[in-house]
Formats: structure tokens, C-alpha cells, sequence
């Protein structure tokens, strides 16, 4: 805890002296329970947004390493075209060619 936080304690809770009553040691120990379920709170907002933040990045290292692999195929093929000496001229001209409509036209 730093220092900010234990001055901030110190004047949220009016720390007691021996000679506090007992009154003003109940009211400390509800002022003390107030202050622990404040920090309890934030404690699980901070646990809930590190679960985001986790999940977060989990979706991030999922799509790079997909891109990643993307990539690679991408340049495996570009490396297979050009080892076989196919360029860009060689798929407009499968693209033109026309498709058969029916399954025995593919067997035959």
C-alpha cells in the first residue's frame, strides 16, 4: 500500500488512540468493515477486467497465428507458381475456359 492509499485510509477511518471509547471503536471497526468490502470490490472489478484483458489477448494470438499461417500458404504457392513457371496470364485463361454443367461431363 502506498502512501496515497494509507493517508487516504487514515482520513476515511480516523484512526483510533487508546483513549478512543468504545463507541468510537464500533464505529471504526464499521467504518474498517466499509473500507474492506470497498477494496474487495475493486479487487473483483480488477479480477473481472484482467479476465477480459486475458481474453483479449487469447482472441489476438489466435488471429495472428492464423494470419501467420495465412501468410506462409500464401507464400508456398507463390513459390509453387513460380518453380512451375505459371503466371498470371496461365489462370486468366483457366478462368475463361468453361465449366462443365453436369458430373459426367467431369467424368469424361
Amino acid at each position: 500500500v502506498g502512501d496515497d492509499e494509507l493517508e487516504w485510509l487514515g482520513e476515511d477511518l480516523g484512526w483510533p488512540t487508546p483513549l478512543t471509547s468504545a463507541e468510537s471503536l464500533l464505529d471504526f471497526d464499521e467504518r474498517a468493515a466499509g473500507v474492506e468490502r470497498r477494496f474487495r470490490r475493486e479487487l473483483e472489478a480488477a479480477r473481472e477486467e484482467l479476465l477480459a484483458a486475458r481474453a483479449r489477448y487469447t482472441v489476438a494470438k489466435r488471429t495472428l497465428a492464423t494470419l501467420a499461417g495465412y501468410r506462409r500458404d500464401c507464400q508456398a504457392f507463390l513459390a509453387w507458381q513460380e518453380e512451375n513457371n505459371i503466371g498470371e496470364e496461365d489462370w486468366e485463361e483457366t478462368e475463361a475456359m468453361e465449366v462443365p454443367d453436369n458430373d459426367a461431363d467431369l467424368d469424361a
